[in-house]
Order: structure tokens, then C-alpha cells, then sequence
């Protein structure tokens, strides 16, 4: 099903930048190149080593090279490690601030709120 030229711009500009879900080729791609940082392969090792179609692989690089999370020179490809430190970054610094905005789980309050089963009594401490 077909949807508005609007939607689709939204789909394109989320909030932030995109989440590359567990099991889509952006993300076999990225945890591939990540775990091997010190390296670049080509298209072709890539495809073999994850299981992706060649075609795939050159078409998902080149739209992670636009967010800059990849790199390439002649035809090799590597994780952009600084880029991808500074993602990593940012996303921990969203998480504390979610912390610090909705409270963090509190052990001591939560078992102050606890209901007990009637034929059980707090221990003492």
C-alpha cells in the first residue's frame, strides 16, 4: 500500500537518528564492521561473512556511509570509530537524563510499597 509524499518525509526525518533494529542488514553490517574495527573489507567478504546478499551489502553501505557511521576508501569498508563512540555517547547521556527525569529504580522503596502474601512478615533487619 502506497502512502502520502508527507509520511514518507516523516518517516525519513525521525526524531534522532535511525535505530537499526537486531537481524536487518544495517545492523549484521555495523556489528560486523564494529567487531572488527581494526580492519576494511570489501562488499563482497562482507556479503559472505553475514549472509547478505552482495547487492544488498553495497546498497546498505553506501546509506550507512550517508549517516557517516561507515567509511570507505577505493573499494573497502570500515566502522567509522569515532562517529559510532559518539553515537554510543550520546545515547548513554539520553539514559542518564531519562534516569534523572523519571527516577531510577529505588530497591529500598520498592520494598516498602511491596504487598506481602498474608502468612509472611517483613524481616527484620
Amino acid at each position: 500500500m502506497a502512502i502520502s509524499k508527507d509520511e514518507f518525509n516523516r518517516l525519513k526525518e525521525r526524531d534522532g537518528d535511525p535505530v537499526y533494529k537486531p537481524g536487518t542488514n544495517a545492523h549484521m553490517i555495523l556489528e560486523f564492521l564494529a567487531s572488527r574495527s581494526e580492519q576494511a573489507f570489501p562488499p563482497k567478504e562482507i556479503a559472505a561473512e553475514t549472509d547478505i546478499p552482495p547487492g544488498s551489502v553495497r546498497g546498505t553501505l553506501s546509506r550507512l556511509s550517508e549517516t557517516g557511521l561507515v567509511e570507505h576508501a577505493d573499494k573497502y569498508w570500515s566502522i567509522n570509530e569515532a562517529e559510532l563512540a559518539s553515537r554510543r555517547a550520546a545515547l548513554v547521556s539520553k539514559q542518564a537524563i531519562d534516569t534523572d527525569r523519571y527516577g531510577a529504580y529505588d530497591r529500598e522503596a520498592e520494598a516498602e510499597n511491596a504487598e506481602l502474601p498474608p502468612d509472611r512478615q517483613p524481616r527484620e533487619e
